[in-house]
């Protein structure tokens, strides 16, 4: 029953050929996501940079890359919190790192998420108050 629903439903979404087809397009969105996977791993390696913690390139990559996929598989949980924690916390171990350093490396993350997310929200509030005021529409 599952199966046959599922295939009448994908019937009606076209297959994605126009991304493919804008060879450019895809080309610029694969090269903004490899570059903010690499400002992720810079991240990570400036940190440890700060904390006098000798640590490679290759194993922020790998430390970015882990808490990536860490973060994809907690999508349920509301910001994630305690998912990339604990992630870093665990795979910081395997390679190496105590973890009161990975716990360092993921609130750094956390502080720079709250430095960029709360004045957007801030903002986002204002704007959505201005335009409520404008039509009238006070809040009930």
């Amino acid at each position: 029953m599952f199966a046959t629903s599922l295939c009448q439903s994908a019937g009606r979404y076209p297959p994605p050929h126009g991304i493919y087809r804008r060879g450019s397009a895809f080309a610029r969105a694969n090269l903004l996501r490899f570059l903010a996977w690499a400002a992720g791993a810079g991240e990570i390696w400036l940190i440890m940079h700060f904390l006098s913690w000798p640590l490679g390139v290759t194993d922020a990559f790998v430390l970015e890359s882990l808490g990536s996929g860490v973060r994809a598989a907690a999508f349920m949980v509301p910001g994630g919190l305690g998912a990339l924690e604990g992630g870093l916390v665990l795979f910081g171990a395997l390679l190496g790192l105590p973890a009161d350093l990975a716990l360092a490396i993921s609130l750094s993350k956390r502080v720079r998420e709250l430095a960029l997310g709360l004045p957007g929200l801030v903002v986002w509030q204002w704007v959505e108050g201005r335009r409520l005021l404008g039509r009238g529409e006070g809040i009930v």
